[in-house]
């Protein structure tokens, strides 16, 4: 009686203590190069607010109406430019639509680097 007491006791202490296995903390990952904050209709004209993180960059707002494929990127066409010499938030604007329907994506290069966000889908209210 007394050795299953024990024996139980060792078994919820290795069950609560768990495999024993600790890793270190991976590092904090590193912030995409642009990042979408907002796209939307304002008016007749899409805006786009985006958040450069890297310094000297151009970014561009790429956009082409929905169609079949909104993920292919052989049809995109650049719809405004800016150049951020900081990191913090651009403005883009694409000021004549082509559909009431639009797929954009927003690039940067800086560097030797170009980088492009993934497909956001745009519809007029």
């Amino acid at each position: 009686m007394r050795s299953r007491v024990v024996f139980s006791g060792i078994i919820l202490l290795f069950a609560i203590l768990g495999c024993g296995r600790k890793l270190p903390p991976l590092p904090p990952a590193l912030p995409d190069p642009v990042e979408i904050g907002s796209l939307r209709f304002e008016g007749a004209v899409v805006e786009a607010r985006a958040r450069c993180n890297v310094n000297n960059a151009t970014v561009m707002l790429l956009g082409k109406p929905k169609g079949i494929c909104p993920h292919c990127t052989d049809d995109l066409s650049v719809k405004g430019t800016v150049t951020s010499g900081s990191p913090g938030e651009v403005v883009l604007r694409d000021p004549a639509p082509q559909s009431d329907h639009m797929v954009y994506r927003i690039a940067v290069e800086y560097g030797d680097t170009k980088w492009m966000t993934p497909v956001r889908i745009v519809a007029k209210p």
